[in-house]
């Protein structure tokens, strides 16, 4: 039996009350407001950082290759 089907057959024996006090601490909903605001773009806190020349996504693209050339599948080649 894995932990995850534990902690189910656990969970079948909480009382609807205590399920839905499982619930909220799972989802992060402890009586904590969530945050409707959106996060804020990560390009806008970045954008004095580089030049304004700068291709980023020309730039992973080039990692993302170099990536691929050293791994074949799951397994690492250098």
């Amino acid at each position: 039996m894995t932990e995850f089907e534990y902690i189910k057959q656990l969970a079948g024996n909480l009382t609807p009350a205590e399920k839905e006090a499982l619930a909220n601490y799972l989802t992060g909903a402890n009586g904590e407001r969530q945050s409707t605001e959106k996060p804020q773009s990560l390009r806008g806190d970045w954008s004095e950082a580089f030049p304004q020349d700068f291709n980023l996504d020309a730039e992973l693209k080039e990692i993302r290759g170099e990536w691929e050339r050293e791994w074949r599948e799951d397994e690492f080649v250098g």
